[in-house]
This record gives C-alpha cells, sequence and structure tokens, in this order.
C-alpha cells in the first residue's frame, strides 16, 4: 500500500471515530409502538382510597354494620367455677387490641435492621435489584424478632404478652418486602427489558471493513476499505457512507475495483417504497419488546393478588388454631381445678371415690384434645412462616405471644351492590390487562404478515468521488459519479404471508374467547365470595347463639352438680357440647375472614396502582 492510501486509511478511521462519538442512538428516538384499542381495564381510574387498600369495593364502603351484640353481662355466671370457663363472645368478635402504632413499628424495624449509626435505607445500586423502584411508600412493617427455634406455649388469659399482637398487615407487608416467588415475578421486568434492549440492537451503527491483497501473480492488486451503515427505524432504510482504495497492475474486466491514488469516498441511501415501508421484521421485534415491558406489570400483580390472599389466609388459620388451643387448654382447666373439689369432698365422705378415677379420666382424655390443638397451632405457625419473614429474608415462625386475643369484628354484606363489585372487579383484575397487551402484540404480528403480502420494490442512490492523482491518462475515475435504481420482487403465490395471516387471526380469536371467559370467571369468583360472606355471617350468628345457649346449660348443670342433683357423666356432656359449639364459633368466623380474603382477591380490592420493588 502506498503512502497516500494509508494517510487517507487513517483519515477513514478518525473519521469513523467522530461519528461514533457523536452519533445519538437512533433507538432512544423511538417512536411507540402502534396502538391498539384499550380496554375497561386499561381506562379506569382507580382512587387512591383503593390502591392503598384502605377501601376495598362499594361493599365495605357503604355497608358496615357491625355483628350482633355480645352475650350481656348479666348471662355470665358470678360463680369462679363458671367464670374460669366462660369464654365471652366479646373476646372473640370484638376488634383487635391496639399494638404497638405505626410510627413505633416502622421505627422499630428501622433500629433492628440497622447498626447504631448507620442509616436504615440500604445503598442503591446492589445486585438484587429488578430495574427501578422502592417498596411501596408508606406501608409499615411490625418488627419481627429473630425466629425461634419452636413455638413457644399460649399464654392464659390475663398473662403478660411479651410481643405485640401480630396483625394482618405485617403479613402482607412482609409478602411485599421479601416473599421469595414475588421477588421471582419482579425479575420479569429484567427479562422484559433485556429482551427490549436485545430488538433495539438490530438498529446499531454497523462498521465493516475490508482488506484484500494480492502480492502475486501477473495482476498484482492491493485492495481495502470501509463503510459505516445506520439504520433508519422511521421507514426502514438505510444510509451508509464509508471509502476505500485500489492499486496495483487489475483485470481489465475488474476496472471498477481501482481508484486514483488518493482513494475513493462513497455515500449512499436505500429505502422500501412498498413492503418493509411501514413495519418490517426489526421494527415489529421492538414494538413487541415495547409491549413486553408493559405486559409484564399485569403478569406481577396476577401473582401478587394471589400471595397476598394465600398469606391472609394463612394468618387467619394461625390466629384460629391459637382460639382453639384457648379454648382447649380452659375445658382442660375445668377438670382440674375440680379435680381438688372433687378430692376434698370424697375425704369428707359427701362422693364416692370412684368420682375421682372419672375426673382423672376427663383430665386425660382433654389433654389429648388439648395436645391436638397445640399441634395445629404449631403446624398453622410454620405455614404462616413462608409469608412472615424477618429483616434478613429468613422464614419467621410467630411465636404465640404474638397471637391477637380475637378475631376482629365481621361487616355486615349486602346483595345490593353485588354488580357494582363485579364492575369494580372487571376494571381492576390484571388478567383482563395482560389479555389486552397480548391481542396488542398479536395486532403487531398481523401488521407485518399483511406487510409480506406487499410486492418488494426497493429504491436506492449512491454518490462516489475519487480523489488523488489520477491511474489513467485520461482520468475516467476523477469526475463525481451518481448511481440510482429501483429492485422490485414478488412471490405470485403469497402462500408464506397469506399462512401467517391465518395463525395470527387465529390466535387473535382466541384471545377474544379466552378473555371474555376471564371476565365470565371473574364474575363468577366475585359472586362465590359474596355468597360465602353472607353464609359465613349467618354461620357465625348461629354458632354465637349456640355457645350462649350451650353455657346456660353448662351452668345450670354446674349448679345441680353442686347440689347432688346431677353427676360428672352430664356436666362433662355439657361442657363437651360448650366446647364443640366454641369450636364451630371459630371456625364460622375462619371462615368468614377466609372468604373475606376471596373476595378481596375477587375484586383486586388491595392491589396497588403500581407494584414497586423491595429496596433490599
Amino acid at each position: 500500500m502506498t503512502r497516500s492510501g494509508q494517510a487517507w486509511m487513517l483519515v477513514g478511521c478518525l473519521v469513523i471515530a467522530g461519528c461514533s462519538t457523536a452519533r445519538t442512538s437512533v433507538v432512544r428516538s423511538i417512536s411507540p409502538a402502534p396502538s391498539v384499542e384499550k380496554s375497561t381495564v386499561a381506562n379506569h381510574k382507580i382512587s387512591e382510597e383503593n390502591t392503598t387498600g384502605k377501601e376495598t369495593s362499594s361493599r365495605y364502603t357503604t355497608n358496615k354494620t357491625a355483628f350482633p351484640p355480645e352475650t350481656p353481662e348479666d348471662q355470665v355466671p358470678a360463680d369462679e367455677t363458671s367464670s374460669t370457663i366462660q369464654l365471652a363472645n366479646s373476646e372473640v368478635l370484638d376488634t383487635e387490641p391496639a399494638g404497638a402504632t405505626a410510627a413505633e413499628q416502622t421505627a422499630a424495624l428501622q433500629g433492628a435492621s440497622s447498626p447504631p449509626g448507620q442509616s436504615s435505607t440500604p445503598p442503591a445500586g446492589g445486585g438484587d435489584e429488578f430495574m427501578e423502584g422502592s417498596l411501596l411508600p408508606g406501608r409499615i412493617r411490625q418488627e419481627i424478632p429473630p425466629s425461634p427455634g419452636s413455638v413457644d406455649e399460649i399464654p392464659i388469659v390475663g398473662d403478660e404478652r411479651v410481643s405485640p399482637p401480630l396483625v394482618l398487615n405485617s403479613v402482607i407487608d412482609s409478602v411485599y418486602m421479601s416473599f421469595p416467588l414475588l421477588r421471582n415475578a419482579l425479575y420479569g421486568r429484567n427479562i422484559a427489558n433485556g429482551a427490549n434492549l436485545a430488538a433495539q440492537g438490530a438498529f446499531d451503527l454497523k462498521l465493516n471493513a475490508d482488506l484484500n491483497n494480492q502480492p502475486l501473480g501477473y495482476y498484482q492488486t492491493y485492495r481495502n476499505g470501509f463503510d459505516i451503515a445506520q439504520p433508519v427505524l422511521q421507514n426502514g432504510g438505510e444510509v451508509i457512507a464509508g471509502y476505500r482504495a485500489g492499486r496495483g497492475n487489475f483485470e481489465p474486466w475488474y476496472g471498477n475495483r481501482q481508484t486514483n491514488d488518493g482513494g475513493e469516498f462513497m455515500m449512499g441511501l436505500a429505502i422500501p417504497l412498498l413492503q418493509n415501508r411501514a413495519i418490517d421484521k426489526r421494527r415489529a421485534e421492538l414494538w413487541i419488546t415495547q409491549v413486553g415491558q408493559s405486559k409484564v406489570e399485569p403478569e406481577i400483580k396476577t401473582q401478587l393478588l394471589q400471595f397476598i390472599r394465600d398469606s391472609t389466609v394463612a394468618y387467619w388459620e394461625w390466629v384460629a388454631a391459637g382460639q382453639g388451643l384457648r379454648v382447649a387448654r380452659e375445658l382442660q382447666a375445668l377438670a382440674l381445678d375440680r379435680d381438688q373439689q372433687i378430692r376434698a369432698t370424697v375425704q369428707e365422705g359427701d362422693r364416692p371415690e370412684s368420682d375421682i378415677i372419672d375426673n382423672q379420666r376427663l383430665i386425660v382424655a382433654r389433654q389429648v384434645k388439648l395436645i391436638e390443638a397445640e399441634q395445629k397451632l404449631q403446624s398453622s405457625a410454620v405455614k404462616l412462616s413462608l409469608y412472615l419473614r424477618d429483616a434478613a429474608g429468613n422464614p419467621f415462625i410467630p411465636p404465640n405471644s404474638m397471637l391477637p386475643s380475637r378475631f376482629p369484628t365481621p361487616m355486615l354484606v349486602t346483595p345490593e351492590v353485588l354488580e357494582a363489585d363485579i364492575a369494580f372487579a372487571t376494571s381492576r383484575r390484571p388478567e383482563l390487562l395482560a389479555l389486552d397487551f397480548d391481542r396488542q402484540q398479536l395486532s403487531i404480528e398481523l401488521s407485518r404478515a399483511q406487510n409480506e403480502l406487499l410486492p418488494t420494490l426497493g429504491a436506492h442512490v449512491l454518490a462516489t468521488k475519487d480523489v488523488g492523482g489520477p491511474t489513467s491518462s485520461i482520468n475516467d475515475k476523477g469526475p463525481f459519479q451518481g448511481e440510482a435504481g429501483l429492485q422490485f420482487t414478488v412471490p405470485l403465490q403469497r402462500r408464506n404471508a397469506n399462512g401467517k395471516i391465518m395463525m395470527v387471526e387465529g390466535k387473535l380469536a382466541q384471545n377474544m374467547a379466552k378473555r371474555q371467559f376471564t371476565a365470565d370467571k371473574i364474575s363468577v369468583e366475585v359472586r362465590t365470595a359474596v355468597i360465602a360472606l353472607e353464609n359465613a355471617y349467618r354461620a357465625i350468628g348461629q354458632a354465637s347463639a349456640s355457645v350462649r345457649l350451650n353455657e346456660e346449660m353448662q351452668r345450670f348443670e354446674t349448679i345441680r352438680l353442686n347440689e347432688g342433683a346431677s353427676d360428672l357423666l352430664r356436666l362433662n356432656l355439657r361442657e363437651q357440647a360448650t366446647f364443640d359449639a366454641r369450636v364451630q364459633e371459630v371456625l364460622a368466623l375462619l371462615g368468614y375472614f377466609a372468604a373475606e380474603a376471596d373476595y378481596k382477591a375477587a375484586t383486586a380490592a388491595e392491589l396497588p396502582e403500581e407494584v414497586l420493588v423491595p429496596a433490599n
């Protein structure tokens, strides 16, 4: 290669470097994907109260009637034995006791999760990120101490609590912050963003270079060159510019490869006029991945709804198991307290000695029930630990000292607002929005398939100019040269395009059918949840009445036993009936709050407008 050629080669490289530095990425100015008709889900505006979960739906904003009042005080026996076994309805149906305030719980969590003198805010840019955001601002998480190795015993009524009672919001906050499957869903954002970034790569500025030397033989030639190409997003064309140099003794039929001493500069443009003008493979992939970035959000919310529902049910099962253990302990305490009384009366000769054996039999039988209740509580606590996690993200088994003393007060539900609930759920459920994004992606695919029906008609223009000393006496390379042309191709049968159109239209029809079924399914889920709520509320009333009646009969039977008009067998039957009634009341309350969790999941009432990323 001559020195002049090497000089021009160096100049070309500098030009490329300058173009790369000054170039603004074409993809950053990408126009949005073609929009399609938005569904009711996309257009519905949700109030701020609904997004934070403070309001669930019209059912809970317009109809909040407290459950019927508890047992009057004049029905509670005054003697010590009866007061020991009395499980007042106020302990079951009253509101939750006030634990630590929101500010105190937040301060305690920050103090527990941060070393002294260090901010509790995690450093930004950690390795476990989901592209953006931090966990729902304003949410409060209750402080969770280190997980114990086993479940402690539930405190007897009146014992001083070691920890504040665990509330449902703390469990849900733990799901937002630490639940692994939610984090798994959030990583879908990374996948969608990566797919979009890869699609943008089709519009990267490209550099091509070649070096072809033939130093041996009769025709000794030296050719080198480079060019840069930039795809154009708006019309599917391509802009190209480059430089080449050809030296040596060329074959006569390859005379166009030779350039003047300074080489040849080139610039050109190619534009499709029919096929690939409005849409092509590169732009279709880009737009589909853009829609995919939006589609991942309702997919995350769909899973989040299920996680919240499951964690809520697990929490109420744990509370119900704690109530069941309390009832079993009180039943056992009756037999234990009566044992001393029976022994005293036997020593005085007022009772036969067999009464002691009979009461011991009751103690053993009730101890078995107590063990079963303890096992159920331990199992429910372990199940709850899947959703309740400590600051390090490890499962936390809540101790019995964190059990609330009662269930909240159930609310009266009415069917008058059922249609409003269904409309509310249809506008909120993320499954419908995900299907709308699927349809938008299919619409882009359909446009691409219809594009392939068009014939290929492309236009190009090319301008070249040689510089430097001429390589021939006539200087045929010296003048400015311009070229323009058209290219036309068309498949006559077009089976490829027609087949793709048929396939995409079939998928669109499937999408519409699936969306209709999903909307119908949401309606059924809301109706089923409302029916379950209504019947569970009625069951609580009947169960509470059964408890009151059985307690009255137990009190009468206890009086008759003290007067010598009854025996332990009859009293045991009364106590067992009261125990069964209390267990049924606990199960009725559990059924109500499980149905409430299903209702909130069906209406998406507590679904946030945006699921942000845990800040850890």
